[in-house]
This record gives structure tokens, sequence and C-alpha cells, in this order.
């Protein structure tokens, strides 16, 4: 899984430099949902790896547990981009004023943006779940 995590990291970074040196994030509207998906998910992958090799909390333990734990990994990535998203926005691309006063503009982006992430890492989630029920079969054939 850790060159999942690795592979998939450089493909999305990748990805999203090329978008935004090419300017494809202003003429494809929906691709800030695809990409915002894609790090929720690579988030959730990462944060699913770490708990199995730390042992964080057991396999064993309810989905729910691992859930909330991934979820919440995925929440303080998501949260992080946004900041950086806005500060980037301010002091590197000058595309907002240098005032901390709410846009209202800007929040249904910053909305959309977490619930996308969100829908990336509980898809993740969901797949790993799926494997982890299966592997038992697997491993017996």
């Amino acid at each position: 899984m850790e060159k999942t995590v690795i592979l998939s990291l450089v493909v999305i970074l990748a990805f999203h430099f090329l978008a935004g040196s090419l300017g494809w994030y202003d003429q494809i509207w929906w691709l800030d949902i695809i990409m915002h998906m894609a790090g929720g998910a690579w988030v959730a992958l990462l944060a699913a790896h770490l708990i199995t090799i730390r042992k964080i909390i057991s396999s064993d333990r309810h989905f729910l547990e691992r859930y909330i734990l991934i979820l919440g990994a995925v929440a303080l990535v998501g949260v992080l981009w946004e900041f950086y998203e806005y500060l980037a926005d301010v002091f590197l691309l000058k595309v907002h004023p240098i005032n901390f006063a709410p846009n209202p503009k800007l929040l249904p982006d910053t909305l959309s943006d977490l619930l996308n992430d969100f829908l990336g890492g509980t898809a993740t989630v969901l797949v790993l779940e799926s494997i982890k029920k299966d592997e038992p079969a697997i491993r017996q054939r």
C-alpha cells in the first residue's frame, strides 16, 4: 500500500500543478470537484495506511471507529488546504484584498471543497473496507 500512497500523491500533485499552470481550473468548472475528491481519497488512503502500520487502532475494531478517525484526518487536511488556498490567493496571486473579513463569495466554494474532500475520503474508506472483508476469501484460494 505504501507504493500506492506515494504514487497517487505524485499523480495528484503533478496534475494539480499542470492544471494550475495551464489554467484548466478556470476553463473546466468541475475539475476542482474531481481534484478535491482525489485529495480526500489520498488523505484517507494515507491515514488508513498509517493507522495500520502504526497500529493506532486494531484492525478488527468497529468500522465506525476507523471511519471517524480517517475522516477526521481528511477534515483536518481539507481545512488546512482551504487556509492555504485563501492565503495563496491573498498574498501570492493578489486575488483578494488583505483583509480577513468573511467574503460571501468564498463560502460556498470552501464548503463544496470540504464536502468533496469528505466524499473522496468516504469512498476510499468504503473501498478499503470492502477489500478488507474480501481478504480472507482471497487467502483461502
